[in-house]
């Protein structure tokens, strides 16, 4: 069985089609996803819709889905550390989201957990807190910070994402952040994805990165010049 996973793909729907036409050709059973669809990129509706088509997708909501569907902010400072220029970022892209889209994201679970091969899989953005936010995540986090972020998780596999960089980590269980993929920051034009294969008793990841035209990306945010474009294409894109 392979498993395509992607996360943190932040409205970059130019490189989810690269990654969703990699991990076809390698012939993925399922697809994966950690969350944080939307938030960032410039065609919010364009991603979720793309995400919808894929047949028996497995997908988790992120913070920023849950900055959708729960509020944002509206006074600074906030526990949330959002700036007023990324609260009516939020605001733009929420008011291009169609009610379907909508609805979708309404849908996803915060954890989803199975059994494949003999191995127990979780599937979440990241590791939480008691309120239900992300306070506990680190950073490029070592396996000793990755068993206290997780150390209510009983499965072998975890899988999740958040920190945009990717993390793998196997020793007393699989750890697996395969890094974001539509935010490249220095990397600029690749997109980050991963394969999970289970067979015969043996659980493995290939990393898989893609190039894809972040130019035509940053020329889209140049043309829309939405609210916080400038400081979403120097730390999100490297630009």
């Amino acid at each position: 069985m392979k498993y395509g996973i992607i996360t943190d793909i932040h409205n970059n729907v130019t490189a989810l089609r690269a990654v969703l036409k990699r991990l076809d050709e390698m012939n993925c059973d399922r697809i994966i996803c950690c969350g944080d669809m939307v938030g960032i990129g410039p065609d919010p509706e364009e991603t979720v819709q793309e995400m919808i088509r894929i047949p028996g997708l497995i997908a988790v909501r992120g913070n920023h889905e849950d900055y959708l569907l729960e509020g944002i902010p509206t006074e600074w400072p906030n526990e949330e550390n959002m700036s007023y220029g990324e609260m009516e970022h939020h605001k733009w892209e929420h008011g291009l989201l169609s009610e379907e889209s909508v609805a979708f994201l309404r849908g996803l679970p915060k954890r989803i957990d199975f059994i494949i091969g003999g191995f127990s899989i979780s599937v979440m953005h990241s590791c939480m807190d008691e309120n239900g936010r992300y306070s506990k995540s680190k950073t490029n986090p070592t396996e000793s910070d990755l068993m206290d972020m997780f150390a209510d998780v009983e499965s072998d596999i975890i899988i999740y994402g958040h920190d945009h960089n990717r993390n793998i980590c196997k020793g007393d269980k699989f750890y697996i952040n395969v890094g974001s993929l539509g935010c490249p920051s220095k990397e600029h034009d690749i997109a980050r994805a991963g394969v999970l294969s289970i067979e015969n008793g043996i659980a493995s990841i290939e990393k898989v990165d893609v190039r894809y035209d972040v130019d035509a990306v940053i020329r889209k945010i140049d043309e829309l010049n939405y609210p916080d474009a400038e400081n979403i294409k120097r730390y999100f894109y490297g630009f």
